[in-house]
């Protein structure tokens, strides 16, 4: 089997500690190839029955980790995902159109993948990015270049200003001007 190798050892230990603290505290752990000889080889792995204290619920995996949660009802699905904070993506599998229009219009995220995952980064001309904790800004078209230019509004006053004329002291000219603004 060909597997990415992880970055180093660090993240392969950290990879590694959340499986083994997942299977502590009673998660399966499906191990869907073997692990390589070669240095920071992790083949992929799926955890059944986790719950959302195990650490690997807790952070990000940026691995080939993936933790499966059940429900029984789209409104507990929702409310565990509205419980935490916003994540960076959102992936909708099913044919539901009622269920998917809920699941959007009732959640934050990031961006979202239907009935995919992962292929909603590779397209160059939707936004990536995140909202909340996972994130500010979006990448990837005009708005990696309008999030990465830091554009700076300038505002230059002219010489004549009727703002002048909102300044103390206060007269009748006064209440005449705000009467018109608050028209």
């Amino acid at each position: 089997n060909n597997y990415t190798a992880i970055l180093n050892q660090h993240h392969y230990e950290r990879l590694n500690g959340l499986i083994d603290n997942a299977e502590d505290q009673g998660a399966q752990v499906i191990r869907l190839g073997s692990n390589s000889d070669e240095s920071h080889v992790l083949a992929p792995v799926l955890l059944l029955d986790v719950t959302p204290q195990m650490t690997v619920m807790q952070e990000e995996i940026f691995g080939p980790v993936l933790p499966v949660l059940t429900y029984r009802a789209l409104d507990e699905a929702i409310a565990f995902i509205n419980e935490r904070p916003r994540p960076l993506a959102l992936y909708y599998f099913g044919d539901n159109r009622a269920e998917r229009d809920r699941v959007l219009r009732c959640t934050v995220s990031g961006n979202v993948t239907i009935n995919g995952a992962l292929l909603h980064i590779a397209q160059d001309d939707l936004p990536f990015g995140g909202v909340g904790d996972s994130g500010v800004g979006a990448y990837h078209g005009k708005e990696r270049f309008i999030a990465l230019t830091h554009p700076r509004g300038i505002y230059r006053q002219g010489r004549l200003s009727a703002a002048t004329l909102l300044q103390p002291p206060f007269d009748r000219l006064t209440d005449v001007i705000t009467n018109l603004l608050l028209r």
